[in-house]
């Protein structure tokens, strides 16, 4: 295949619009109704602790990628935890995006299948979504880095105002009380968020991309910003949803995202069935989202076998994702699917980060000494 867009360097701009799009994917449609049910009408207050909370875990990402500035997570994990402790570190990585991906497909794929091809089979929704998604995949950094600031463009813009027709149907006193009551509920939602901000940990592979001339200060400023808008719009979500359905009807629903735009109608139109064109709009997020998730596990999988090009390790992890992915076929499994991923993201960012920042510090204050 012609390496038609090979890039090795980007801006920090570039970076914060990768971790945005990354981030809000699927979950804008998969994850509202589990959190609404956890922290009821504090939820938004849940997104707002969320994107603190991980915008600290991707600023630990930041700083223990700019000790080593040109090399992956997977280059210098064995030099902090040792050879076999590297290796369960690079593995532990890569099944973070795993997870993510087989769970984005298997509940894409039922979605689709139930507002738009109720003929269909899930499984070859799901095929032909993964079709698209290798072929993008297998193509240069560079390449993907162009859709996914075209669709941050376009795609985003799109999808936010059609969402907004929401609006119509919108009742303030359904939001109502403003201040939660299972204050511990909404803390737990919060750190259950993690399924809508997760993909944040790619940093951790991007970094030496980045310009070296850009300093720490700048790096967490831009991704400050991608925090603050993927918060904002997780809150313009939740809010809407609330408010048009109630938290009790919201919490009872598969999709409540589509079932408030299926109840907006736009009078003097002949616009129907919005919730079709909100799909529509979706699905080159998910796409994109799911297209970059497989081009990271396949950059682990090249770079720990030292291979010089990610294309081979990606379709030997094809078939592995669409098994993973059509196994996940009731919603109690993808309930369970959901909170390993969580409890392995959330592990991972605040128990294995941390611990090689700890430990980098260390060694390198110890060479120090034994130099001294």
């Amino acid at each position: 295949m012609a390496n038609l867009e090979a890039k090795t360097s980007m801006s920090a701009f570039q970076l914060a619009i990768v971790l945005f799009v990354t981030c809000i994917g699927a979950q804008i449609m998969l994850t509202p109704r589990a959190l609404i049910e956890q922290a009821k009408n504090g939820s938004w207050i849940s997104v707002i602790i969320g994107g603190v909370l991980f915008y600290i875990a991707t600023y630990l990402m930041l700083r223990l990628g700019k000790k080593y500035p040109d090399e992956t997570i997977v280059e210098y994990a064995p030099r902090i935890f040792g050879r076999l402790g590297g290796i369960f570190v690079i593995i532990w990585f890569n099944l973070v995006f795993f997870l993510q991906v087989v769970t984005i497909f298997s509940g894409t794929g039922k979605i689709i299948t139930f507002y738009m091809f109720d003929r269909t089979p899930p499984e070859v929704v799901i095929l032909a979504l993964l079709v698209l998604c290798t072929y993008c995949a297998l193509q240069d950094w560079g390449t993907i880095l162009r859709i996914h600031q075209f669709l941050f463009v376009i795609a985003y813009s799109i999808l936010l105002i059609v969402w907004l027709t929401s609006i119509l149907n919108f009742r303030p006193e359904n939001l109502l009380p403003l201040w939660p009551v299972d204050v511990k509920g909404v803390v737990a939602g919060g750190i259950s968020t993690w399924g809508m901000y997760g993909g944040y940990e790619c940093v951790l592979l991007l970094l030496p991309l980045v310009y070296r001339k850009v300093s720490l200060s700048k790096l967490a400023k831009e991704v400050g910003l991608a925090f603050i808008g993927a918060t904002v719009l997780f809150m313009i979500i939740i809010v809407v949803i609330i408010g048009v359905l109630t938290v009790e009807d919201a919490k009872n629903l598969p999709f409540p995202a589509l079932i408030v735009i299926r109840s907006v109608e736009l009078p003097g139109t002949f616009i129907e069935r919005l919730e079709n064109y909100l799909l529509v709009t979706w699905i080159p997020v998910v796409f994109d989202t799911l297209a970059a998730m497989m081009f990271f596990m396949a950059q682990i999988c090249m770079r720990q076998w030292r291979h010089a090009d990610h294309r081979p390790a990606l379709l030997l992890l094809v078939p592995i994702i669409y098994v993973g992915s059509v196994l996940i076929d009731n919603p109690q499994i993808y309930d369970q699917m959901g909170k390993l991923t969580m409890w392995v993201g959330l592990v991972f960012s605040f128990g294995v980060v941390p611990m090689a920042l700890l430990l980098s510090w260390w060694q390198k204050g110890k060479v120090g000494k034994d130099c001294g």
